[in-house]
């Protein structure tokens, strides 16, 4: 039997006084508790309710999230457009969000039992235990093929709930007889992570979720050969860290989302490890490298760049709560500074402010006034130097207000976006120009646009999607003047690409080659792309016309206007505060195609430019400059 060794609150007394003396603790209770409230008085699931997919929980007219309402069933409409959805499979996505909606409110009622010792709040934690009890091994799921769950829908969110069911059940432990305690292990706990252990999963994030649920399992009821299930074998988390965590710590996947993704499962196992004195330094070296890494790739305002498959306009505030978890099983300098870029003050005129959430109520502090001045120069923060990553295949160069990001490769084809030498350009405050992430698998938007070349500040070769995920070479990198210069062998069979990137604080000189293979013959037409926020302006005669191609992206291009251009040109783009210029190096026979471009949902549009050139071979060279306004 394993036995706690700490508490994972050690005094809720102190939560209290934080409650009493902060207005964002007060704000954080005030937030969650009516929510809580509502489900502890009207919780009433039906196991007759097909649990699916949460990725079919969007609009099929904008793209935008559904608004989810656990008092309508029936009712879903979009956060976007304001339109019911009416289909099977939103209901089906509705009892997905449901179901784990209700487990990870057994988490918020264990918080507010031990904060005000209402018996109302056991009363629903039993009530939840006890449905899934009853009804284990009856549910009905809906998922991609694959996918299926025991309960929630998909294997992946039955990890979840679980691990959110162990958070709460730990805070009120205490409260469960002998009898309860054997009833939730025998006919639900036990049974799931028997299912979660056997269960492979379509990615490697959802395998490291699925183990650290069963290894939690153990723990909390004292069958420790859970937690040698979860880690060892082919699909172990030991040898899923070994596969998928490079050697400066990124995820293999490619993604900062699915990075911070995989650790999340993880981290809450950790926290279970340490509560009940089971030693895992593999799993702790991992987590700690882990949440280390993207303080330095983080852009100055606190977003993350977002190449491949992820979700649009990430922050350190989106996983606030993740690093108040890693900061409580070990506190370093770059998870304080990730939590002092997270939230903002509560103010009146700013309702939606983030202030946080449970875990800066449990486990944070008033992070506002941390200071980093004193720190030595290798405590793992931001350090303004330009850097790369050879294993990944990310560079990010810094000077001045401005950074680049560039993803010049490939490691594996799973999540990955067909834009290779794709680049993000952050200026003073903002990124201006950025990878549009996704819009939920399930969208068409998704998997016409967002995951194609098309929508990214690549090249492409004949009007054709790049079909190819090379690796990327780093044939110079200079820190010292902000340089970088990679390339890849066929991104289109028998043509490689090469680009160099050279940033200063008011401009970034690009140069971008598309050049066959020794061999290869054949003319080909090129197309050079870049999007920017911001009005546009030129002083080409652009002319109205049709998009300048039919498939892989071309038709959903809008408002294409046409401009053919021998010599020198420019374009701007007009912000707030700061106008970027884009200025092109002349070529015969050169067409330039102005459009408007979906990022991450169909009401957000940009402006973009298809630069089109046709022969053996082609070669970009644009500078890109700015001025800004305070």
């Amino acid at each position: 039997m394993t036995n706690r060794t700490k508490k994972m609150v050690d005094d809720w007394q102190a939560v209290r006084d934080k409650i009493a003396s902060f207005d964002w603790a007060k704000g954080i209770v005030d937030s969650f508790k009516p929510d809580t409230d509502w489900w502890v008085s009207h919780y009433a699931d039906d196991a007759s309710r097909v649990a699916g997919w949460g990725h079919h929980y969007f609009c099929d007219k904008c793209f935008a999230a559904l608004l989810f309402d656990p008092g309508k069933p029936g009712e879903h409409r979009c956060s976007g457009c304001g339109e019911l959805r009416v289909a099977q499979e939103a209901d089906d996505a509705w009892c997905y969000i449901y179901r784990t909606s209700a487990c990870t409110q057994v988490f918020h009622a264990a918080v507010l039992y031990n904060l005000y010792g209402d018996p109302a709040y056991l009363a629903f934690i039993r009530k939840v235990l006890g449905f899934l009890c009853d009804n284990y091994g009856s549910f009905e799921v809906r998922t991609p093929p694959g996918q299926e769950g025991k309960f929630t829908g998909c294997d992946l969110t039955d990890g979840v709930a679980v691990i959110w069911l162990l958070n709460g059940m730990e805070l009120v432990k205490g409260s469960f007889t002998d009898e309860e305690m054997e009833r939730y292990k025998q006919t639900f706990f036990i049974p799931e992570a028997a299912f979660l252990i056997e269960k492979v999963g379509v990615t490697p994030n959802i395998i490291c979720w699925m183990k650290a649920a069963a290894g939690m399992i153990g723990l909390f009821f004292g069958e420790t050969i859970w937690c040698e299930r979860a880690a060892e074998g082919e699909h172990g988390i030991k040898r899923k860290l070994a596969e998928g965590l490079l050697p400066e710590g990124f995820w293999y996947e490619a993604s900062f989302h699915y990075h911070f993704y995989c650790a999340e499962g993880m981290t809450y196992y950790l926290a279970f490890c340490k509560l009940y004195g089971y030693d895992f330094p593999i799993l702790e070296d991992a987590l700690l490298r882990m949440y280390r890494y993207p303080v330095k790739y983080a852009f100055a305002s606190g977003e993350f760049p977002n190449p491949n498959d992820g979700w649009p306009l990430l922050r350190f505030g989106n996983y606030a709560h993740q690093y108040e978890w890693i900061r409580a099983v070990q506190d370093e300098a770059p998870f304080r500074y990730a939590l002092s870029r997270s939230y903002d003050e509560p103010n009146k005129a700013h309702p939606g402010a983030n202030i946080g959430g449970l875990a800066r109520l449990l486990f944070g502090r008033d992070w506002e006034n941390e200071r980093f001045d004193s720190l030595p120069a290798d405590s793992g923060l931001p350090d303004g130097r330009s850097r790369y990553d050879k294993d990944i295949y990310f560079a990010q160069l810094h000077a001045g207000e401005a950074s680049v990001f560039l993803k010049y490769g490939y490691v594996i084809e799973g999540h990955a976006h067909a834009d290779i030498m794709n680049f993000e350009l952050f200026v003073k405050d903002e990124i201006v120009s950025r990878d549009p992430s996704n819009s939920g698998y399930g969208s068409a938007l998704f998997r016409e646009w967002q995951r194609k070349t098309i929508a990214h500040n690549s090249l492409m070769v004949d009007r054709r999607n790049q079909p190819n995920r090379p690796n990327g070479r780093m044939d110079r990198f200079d820190a010292q003047n902000n340089l970088c210069a990679v390339s890849a062998d066929d991104v289109y069979p028998g043509i490689g690409y090469a680009r160099t990137l050279r940033l200063e604080a008011d401009r970034l000189h690009d140069e971008f080659e598309a050049r066959p293979a020794a061999g290869h013959e054949g003319v080909h037409e090129f197309d050079w792309l870049f999007h920017c926020a911001g009005e546009f302006s030129s002083t080409l005669a652009f002319a109205p016309c049709e998009p300048p191609g039919d498939e892989d992206g071309y038709s959903l291009m809008l408002e294409t206007a046409r401009c053919d251009v021998d010599g020198d040109w420019e374009a701007v783009w007009t912000l707030a505060d700061k106008r970027i210029t884009l200025r092109m190096k002349g070529e015969a026979g050169t067409s330039v195609y102005l459009f408007k471009g979906y990022e991450h949902r169909l009401d957000k549009l940009r402006w973009g430019v298809l630069v089109r050139r046709t022969g053996r071979e082609a070669k970009y060279q644009a500078t890109y400059s700015w001025q800004t306004r305070d």
